[in-house]
C-alpha cells in the first residue's frame, strides 16, 4: 500500500500538461545589457552537451565488468543560426566572431515555462555563465544567409533557482 501512495505523491509533483521543447526559453545578459533579454531571432540551434568526465576505474579479478565513475562535467552548448541584425543577442554574437574578440562571456537563464513555481509568473530556472567560442563568425555561400556557428563553453557550475518572466529577475534557491 505504501508503494502506491509514494507513486501517487510523485505523479502529483509532475506537471500535468505535455512537455514541449519550445517551452524552455533562454534569457541572456551580455555586453552592456543591464537586464535579461530573450534570445530569440537568429539562433535556430541551442544544443546542450554535458560532456561527462569519467574515470574508467579498474576491473577487479572477481568481476566480469569494469567500473566507470563520473568525476565531473565540461558542459557546453553548440549554437547555430543566422546573423540577424535586429536581434541584439544575434548581432552581439556576430560582432564577437567578426571582430575576433577573446574571452567574451554572457549570463544565460534557461526557463522552464512548463514548470511554474508557487508565485504566478515565476518558473523553475537554471543560470549559467558561458564564454563564446565562434567557429563561423557570420559567413556562407554566395546569396545565402550569413551563418553563425560555434560553442558556448560553460564557466563554473549551474545555479538552480526561479525566474520571474515579468520582472526578468533570477533568484537562486535559498535566497
Amino acid at each position: 500500500m505504501r508503494r502506491k501512495e509514494g507513486l501517487n505523491n510523485m505523479t502529483k509533483a509532475i506537471p500535468s500538461r505535455e512537455l514541449r521543447t519550445e517551452d524552455n526559453l533562454h534569457y541572456v545578459k551580455f555586453g552592456s545589457e543591464e537586464s535579461f533579454i530573450l534570445a530569440n531571432k537568429g539562433l535556430t540551434d541551442w544544443t546542450q552537451a554535458m560532456n561527462p568526465n569519467v574515470d574508467d576505474g579498474v576491473q577487479y579479478i572477481g568481476e566480469k565488468n569494469a567500473e566507470s565513475n563520473l568525476m565531473g562535467y565540461a558542459p557546453n552548448v553548440s549554437y547555430g543560426g543566422t546573423a540577424y541584425p535586429s536581434d541584439k543577442f544575434a548581432a552581439w554574437l556576430y560582432s564577437v566572431g567578426k571582430e575576433e574578440k577573446v574571452g567574451e562571456k554572457f549570463t544565460e537563464v534557461e526557463v522552464e515555462t512548463w514548470n511554474e513555481m508557487e508565485k504566478s509568473g515565476e518558473f523553475k530556472a537554471y543560470q549559467r555563465i558561458y564564454e563564446v567560442q565562434p567557429d563561423n563568425p557570420g559567413s556562407g555561400e554566395g546569396g545565402g544567409k550569413l551563418a553563425l556557428e560555434g560553442t558556448f563553453a560553460q564557466k563554473g557550475s549551474v545555479t538552480i533557482g526561479k525566474f520571474d518572466i515579468s520582472t526578468k529577475t533570477f533568484t537562486a534557491d535559498g535566497e
